[in-house]
């Protein structure tokens, strides 16, 4: 028998996109990960491929979607959830803490949400179909998004439903009642940030998601803002394989 029939599964990783976004802004990631892993992004239900789901678009149905992909698996998983995605995952792993090995929260909005009101929520709100307003805001909270990583976010947040749009800002600017105590999740815990993010801030990190969390580590990515998987892919795939590499290591 080969070695190859010896060796241990592959870790599954599960990625989770954020508002306005698909599965596709993971490629860069997802390229530069390697073979070590088994990597799988998510298209939550209103965007990408599952564009025509049907609501309600709030925080615990689109959990589901990746509830069902963690029960898909055999073994153990890794979530990786960016800024809304991240109160997705943390909803997720807190459903199946035992078959998630780890969470990585990179740019994460609080689960509790941020609650932004008037115009602010009107902004967001309106944002479907309105592609100048959606180039403006992914540009104002990145710091070194290229010209492609831009189109790329710009392509997935066209193609959305703006009364999807609207239910899904809702979602997670409202938050989850859960996000008021401490986790529900207790595995280990990386949380990633863009030094520039200058909407999940380093005061947002530490008064509404870091002290939540039993058992994490704050790391901050130099040259990046809210994207740090399109700005840094190099910085966030090295920091996912690191993380996934030192729960094997404790598991051995």
């Amino acid at each position: 028998m080969s070695n190859d029939q010896h060796q241990t599964p592959r870790t599954k990783v599960v990625f989770v996109h954020g508002f306005l976004d698909d599965r596709s802004a993971w490629e860069e990631v997802l390229s530069r990960l390697g073979e070590d892993f088994e990597a799988v992004a998510l298209d939550l239900p209103g965007s990408g491929a599952r564009l025509n789901d049907e609501g309600p678009f709030t925080l615990p149905r689109l959990a589901e979607s990746v509830i069902a992909e963690i029960d898909r698996s055999h073994e153990p998983v890794v979530l990786v959830g960016q800024s809304m995605g991240a109160q997705v995952s943390e909803l997720a792993a807190a459903a199946r803490p035992e078959k998630v090995a780890g969470l990585v929260l990179l740019t994460p909005v609080p689960l509790a949400g941020v609650h932004l009101a008037g115009d602010a929520a009107n902004s967001f709100r309106s944002l479907g179909g309105d592609a100048d307003a959606q180039r403006q805001g992914r540009l104002g909270v990145s710091v070194s998004l290229s010209p492609h990583g831009l189109e790329i976010l710009l392509a997935s947040g066209a193609a959305i439903q703006p009364t999807v749009v609207a239910q899904v800002f809702d979602a997670w600017n409202n938050g989850d009642a859960a996000g008021t105590a401490p986790s529900a999740y207790a595995g280990p815990t990386l949380i990633a940030r863009g030094i520039g993010d200058p909407f999940v801030t380093e005061d947002v990190i530490n008064a509404g998601v870091l002290p939540r969390f039993a058992n994490a580590r704050l790391v901050s990515i130099a040259d990046a803002g809210h994207f740090p998987h399109l700005e840094k892919p190099e910085d966030v795939s090295r920091i996912v394989g690191d993380f996934v590499r030192s729960l094997d290591r404790v598991e051995a």
